[in-house]
């Protein structure tokens, strides 16, 4: 895996995201305006930080963050953007993203208790 300093990385995903979004709600391609356009950053951006988590192996540092922790911070600011973007649109669909979420939230948690417990049984057996 890639080892690379995570806040140059980090900090050119979201100016790239940044400038692609601004540039297009400027020239106001599909609806896109810059009400709509600042959630859509934060909702592109939490969901780079959410796939950076899984692909992108951080330095060997002992200060550095670990991936559960670039997860939440990535997956809590793409709720955030995907509830500000969708209430942009349409309040009454702001519940709906809601529960979305909490389904989502809830497939994750039982997907992550499976694997540790399956990471414990296989632990176990070895000792």
């Amino acid at each position: 895996m890639l080892r690379v300093p995570w806040a140059p990385l980090n900090g050119g995903v979201f100016l790239i995201i940044f400038g692609i979004v601004m540039l297009l709600s400027l020239v106001q391609v599909g609806g896109l305006n810059l009400s709509t356009g600042l959630p859509l950053i934060f909702l592109l951006f939490g969901a780079w930080l959410v796939v950076a988590a899984f692909l992108v192996h951080g330095p060997d540092d002992r200060y550095a963050p670990p991936r559960s922790m670039i997860l939440a911070w990535g997956g809590m600011v793409a709720f955030i953007g995907a509830i500000w973007f969708v209430g942009t649109l349409s309040l009454y669909l702001v519940p709906l993203v809601i529960l979305v979420v909490l389904v989502v939230v809830g497939i994750g948690a039982v997907g992550y208790a499976l694997t540790r417990a399956e990471a414990e049984k296989a632990h176990a057996a070895v000792a």
